[in-house]
């Protein structure tokens, strides 16, 4: 399939907390380590998917090769969402007719798991404690951890802070339960490197579906994300803050889901099942999907104001959602931003926080693009 080249902003890779190379020299001559995304220790989620097929028997294939040209002319008919211009054509089935691997089948039991789980006993232990218990989560974890941590200070380097606040704020993040830090970055980095090309493993224009969560099913088909050299995102090398703090990251890489069972555990203990419900199964998902919404939704509905080379729109509805990060087609244009809310009537909770810990001194380096950058960038007429 054709790939197109990365796109890299004028003001450098360094500056947006992107990096491109699979074995940039180090400063010895050597070349850096290769960071697997994923970790293979025994608390990495794909240990424990291992582990659950392993105990139900299951013999599942390898990721299957998949035909390019069947890729290049799928047998599905392509189609334009409502209220979008963007051109949609699914891949791959999304469920029958097709392979599983273990993570794939690990995935699906999780998630059907806490689907259930949040479908009936949600309604069934509802109570407002419950409900704020929930969205005070939501707060910390999607808000702190994902947006502020995980978002804009790892995956972009949009602002520094004291070593013990990053930390905190990437533990937050981690208990999303949507990756460890290293694996959600490295995630993040190639997105923006392939956004909307057929190197981008949740682009919509492979399917609605598959953009909002699909694609953590078909391992075959995200086997196939490469750039025009051949490499996947595992080739990227080592993200900054691993760099500057190996045991820390590393540690928490993996241990990553002794974490998730034990926030699980502490919840059941604090207040029962019905905290355990809404604590952490409801909030687990309902930030899960939040995020997704970024990948999906904000890639088809909403403005573009400035030039991106993908379709990322700027949705003022998940904007308020998730704390400014549906501004996405602002944070498309200057990846480097801490601010993706760029008019005073872009709401964006996240950036607010990390101005107030500027002012504090808690924070620096906080970059913003500037009126030069912003005028050379907008579309016409916007």
């Amino acid at each position: 399939m054709p790939h197109s080249q990365p796109k890299i902003d004028t003001r450098g890779c360094e500056q947006q907390g992107v990096e491109a190379s699979a074995a940039t020299p180090t400063a010895a001559g050597a070349p850096e380590p290769v960071v697997e995304r994923v970790s293979n220790s025994g608390g990495s989620r794909k240990a424990f998917a291992k582990a659950f097929t392993s105990l139900l028997g299951l013999r599942l294939a390898k990721p299957e090769d998949l035909d390019p040209d069947t890729l290049r002319n799928p047998p599905f008919p392509r189609y334009t969402p409502a209220l979008s211009e963007l051109s949609v054509q699914q891949l791959r089935p999304y469920f029958l007719n097709r392979t599983y691997t273990d993570t794939d089948v690990g995935y699906l039991a999780f998630f059907a798991a806490m689907h259930a789980v949040a479908l009936v006993g949600g309604p069934l232990t509802y109570s407002p404690e419950c409900l704020q218990l929930c969205l005070a989560g939501y707060v910390v974890t999607g808000m702190l951890g994902i947006s502020m941590s995980y978002h804009r200070q790892l995956s972009h380097k949009a602002f520094r802070c004291v070593k013990p606040l990053e930390y905190l704020l990437a533990y937050c993040g981690a208990l999303a339960f949507e990756g460890d830090p290293i694996e959600w970055s490295k995630m993040h980095r190639w997105h923006h490197l392939h956004s909307d090309t057929a190197a981008d493993r949740h682009s919509p224009r492979d399917g609605l579906w598959h953009s909002h969560m699909g694609w953590l099913f078909d391992e075959a088909l995200n086997s196939t994300r490469r750039d025009a050299q051949g490499n996947m995102k595992d080739s990227l090398s080592p993200p900054w803050f691993y760099k500057e703090s190996p045991q820390f990251y590393g540690w928490l890489r993996d241990t990553y889901m002794y974490h998730q069972i034990g926030q699980g555990v502490f919840f059941y203990l604090w207040g029962g099942v019905p905290y355990l419900i809404w604590g952490f199964v409801i909030r687990v998902l309902f930030t899960m999907h939040m995020t997704w919404l970024v990948n999906s939704a904000v890639h088809i509905w909403g403005d573009q104001r400035y030039k991106s080379d993908d379709s990322s729109r700027n949705n003022w509805l998940v904007g308020l959602l998730v704390f400014g990060d549906g501004h996405h087609n602002n944070h498309h244009a200057f990846e480097y931003s801490a601010a993706h809310g760029l008019e005073w009537w872009e709401i964006d909770m996240s950036y607010y926080l990390i101005r107030c810990l500027e002012l504090t001194g808690l924070a620096w380096d906080v970059k913003r693009p500037s009126a030069a950058a912003m005028a050379a960038k907008r579309l016409p007429g916007r």
